[in-house]
Parts: structure tokens; C-alpha cells; sequence
């Protein structure tokens, strides 16, 4: 029986600008997408794996800052001891004559070679490489070589050479960049698309497959092989707030020899932040130290560290006169990120005697008003601002004073995660 161990690694977007996070804080994160990558190059090194499989989105764009190209092509996998590499490119970093990363004439021109040991598919064709170790086993890819998604069905059996019937003895592993039909993630484009079905009848005893950034999988019986036949390591690091959870890379391992290959899959941490949602109940909280210190339990209690990128959904109603805009700095010094949500809180005014109630002061018709208003408006977002316009008002009536604190009511619906 042999044993083929393979490292997958996948949408690591190097150079993102992440223009969602603080100023300060962006450097910090792009540098940590460059140790993610050293790390998974240590972990490839540690496990003994055959080879390394990085089926797309190695890069973010193709403007790669020099510095960063440097220390990719030039040093993440010269280190002693690193297995072939296997990269697809895919939407984000398709492969062109033109490519910074990609073309051997621009990257001599900046004094830089890939290593040898590090194979780039430069072909929307399927092409195979014969691994050194162990006998038996091929590594077929294919890239993408446009930024524009794309319809082709990279699983058609058109599109596949004909490979002869696994008879024990041989694996055929794939590395390529697409989308699983029904089931993309919310956000994420639909490109080079394929069916579970053309995934089970390709010819290949494992697809590493790159695009979607959460981590899943389709399971065989028989076939090609038994046990995991196709998966998703999802995004190497994390990339927005809405990747919710721990990231990094698959282990697979596909024994071989006297039966049907069979292939196994484990998660492999590489990325030392998580992200955290979080939703949290103010009601009643007397201060904006007292909605702090209820953030803060909440924090403690879901274990998020000083390392974490978290985003904290403030629900319930305040009471009169009380203002929360922001956390205060020992809250926001609690993570590496904090990001509060203001969209589900309330000031605590009981709208429903507004409605009830027959007395025509000036407050009480303003009320009537905007709530008949609300009631009316079909649209989500015109219903939001009529809502921040309901409390202003209120405010004004009741604490003689307006300070902006219900725009986050107004954006509900026109604003998505970044």
C-alpha cells in the first residue's frame, strides 16, 4: 500500500489592500498573508507531503507590490526542504503573457526566477506532471487566464483527456480554480463553474479546488476513489469580517496500491487570527462604560484574543439620554480588530403609545406620522431613513438635543460587509 501526502493550499490573495481595516492596521494584516504563506510552506516541510497544491488566487491583483514579489517568488519557497509546488492561477492572478508573477522575461527583468521545483499551469488545458515521489501519482492543472469570470465548465468530459481506469497502481490528482454550482457563498462570483456530478465522473482520485473561501468537500464511494473526492481548503487567511472562524489548509492523503484509492482530508490551522461574529444585548445598559463592559464579558466569553478580528452586533434598546457610538480604547485594544455594528440598537421609546394614543401634541403627531409612513413604505432602505428620521425627532422632543447616532439605521440595507 503507498501513501501520497499533499498540502493544499488555496486563495491566499497576497497584497490585498484591505481597505476595511484601520489605516494602521492594513500593513500589519498584508504582512500577515506573507507569513501565512511561510508557514504553510514550514507545515508542507514538517509533514513530509509530496507536494504542495495551490489551486488559484496565490495573488490579490496584478499591480504585486515589488517588495512583496521578492519575497515570494524569491525566498517563501526556496526554503531547504520545500516539495514541488503546484500552482493553478486562477480569476484573481490569471496567467497572461503579461503577468508580473507569471512571465519568466518580466520576472528576470527584476532579477527573479521561480525555483525549479515550482510548476505553474499556463494553460486553460489540462496538463500533467509526473511527481518524483511516489511512483505512480500525477498532478493535472489547468489556470485561468482572464480576471473576467468565465462559463466554461472546466469538468466537461470534453474538456478531460482520456485517462486509463484507476487500477491501483496510479493516482491523478487535479489542481484547478472554479466554482461548485449551488453552493456559492454569499458575495462570492460564480466562475468556471462544474456540477458534483462532473465532479464524481472526472477521471481524477482528488480535485484541489480553489475560489470559494470556506472550507467543504464532496464524498465518493466508488469511481475514481473512495472517501473525499473533491475539497475546498478555503481562504488561507482570512480576508474579510464575514469569514467567520479559524483558516488555513488542507492535509489530504490518498492511500494507493492494492484497492480503490482512498482519500482522507485535515484541516490545517495557518492563520493565527480568527474571526469572530458576535451578537450582543444591551438592554438597559445605563452608560456608554456600562454597553463597554457588557461587550466586554461578551469578548471574554467567546474566548476571542488579542490576536482576533471581531465584529460585535449591539441589539436592545438604550435608555432615554443614553449614546453609544463607539467602544472606548481598553475595548478596542481588546483584538487585533473591533468592529461594532449599531444597526440592531434601539433608543428605548414605546412607539407603540405613540400609535395608540388620541392626544395631538405637536411630539405625538410628528410620531403618528412617520410610524403611518413606515407602515406604508415598501422599500427596505426609504423604511430605514424614515426610521433614523422618527428618532431624531424624538430625540429632539425628548432631550432637546440631536447628535448624529442613527445613520447606521438608514445604511441597513444599502451597505454590505467589506
Amino acid at each position: 500500500m503507498a501513501l501520497a501526502r499533499f498540502l493544499q493550499v488555496s486563495d491566499l490573495h497576497l497584497g490585498r489592500p484591505f481597505g476595511w481595516l484601520p489605516t494602521e492596521r492594513r500593513q500589519q494584516r498584508r504582512r500577515d498573508l506573507l507569513r501565512v504563506l511561510e508557514r504553510a510552506v514550514a507545515e508542507a516541510i514538517e509533514r513530509d507531503v509530496h507536494a504542495l497544491l495551490v489551486p488559484g488566487d496565490l495573488f490579490d491583483q496584478e499591480g504585486v507590490d515589488a517588495d512583496l514579489l521578492a519575497s515570494v517568488v524569491g525566498g517563501a519557497f526556496r526554503v531547504t526542504g520545500c516539495p514541488p509546488v503546484f500552482i493553478a492561477p486562477g480569476n484573481h492572478d490569471p496567467y497572461s503573457a503579461s503577468s508580473q508573477y507569471w512571465n519568466a522575461r518580466l520576472l528576470k527583468a527584476r532579477g527573479l526566477q521561480w525555483p525549479d521545483h515550482v510548476h505553474v499551469f499556463e494553460s486553460p488545458e489540462w496538463r500533467a506532471r509526473t511527481l518524483p515521489a511516489p511512483a505512480g501519482v500525477r498532478v493535472w492543472g489547468r489556470c485561468s487566464i482572464s480576471g473576467v469570470a468565465t462559463l466554461e465548465r472546466p469538468l466537461q468530459p470534453a474538456l478531460i483527456p482520456t485517462l486509463p481506469p484507476s487500477d491501483g497502481t496510479h493516482v491523478e490528482i487535479a489542481v484547478f480554480h472554479g466554482s461548485r454550482e449551488g453552493r456559492c457563498p454569499p458575495g462570492q462570483k460564480i466562475t468556471a463553474p462544474f456540477s458534483d456530478a462532473e465532479a464524481l465522473e472526472a477521471p481524477f482520485a482528488y480535485l484541489a479546488a480553489g475560489h470559494y473561501h470556506t472550507v467543504s468537500s464532496i464524498g465518493a464511494a466508488e469511481g475514481a476513489s473512495a472517501g473525499v473526492r473533491l475539497a475546498y481548503a478555503g481562504s488561507a487567511a482570512a480576508l474579510d469580517v464575514t469569514e467567520v472562524g479559524a483558516h488555513g489548509g488542507l492535509e489530504v492523503r490518498v492511500e494507493y496500491g492494492r484497492r480503490l484509492p482512498f482519500v482522507e482530508t485535515e484541516f490545517v490551522p495557518l492563520d493565527r487570527r480568527r474571526i469572530f461574529d458576535l451578537a450582543v444585548d444591551v438592554t438597559r445598559s445605563t452608560s456608554a462604560e456600562a454597553v463597554d463592559l457588557r461587550l466586554q464579558r461578551t469578548l471574554d466569553d467567546a474566548g476571542v484574543s488579542e490576536e482576533d478580528l471581531v465584529t460585535m452586533r449591539l441589539t436592545g434598546r438604550l435608555p432615554k439620554g443614553v449614546r453609544y457610538a463607539a467602544p472606548g480604547p481598553e475595548l478596542a485594544a481588546r483584538a487585533f480588530h473591533v468592529r461594532v455594528d449599531l444597526r440592531g440598537l434601539r433608543p428605548d421609546y414605546d412607539l407603540e403609545a405613540y400609535r395608540a394614543t388620541a392626544s395631538d401634541t405637536t411630539e405625538e403627531k410628528f410620531a403618528r406620522s412617520l410610524l403611518e409612513r413606515i407602515e406604508l413604505e415598501s422599500d427596505p432602505l426609504q423604511r430605514s431613513m424614515i426610521e433614523s428620521a422618527l428618532y431624531y425627532g424624538l430625540d429632539a422632543f425628548r432631550l432637546r438635543e440631536v447628535v448624529p447616532a442613527y445613520e447606521e439605521l438608514a445604511e441597513t440595507e444599502s451597505r454590505s460587509e467589506p
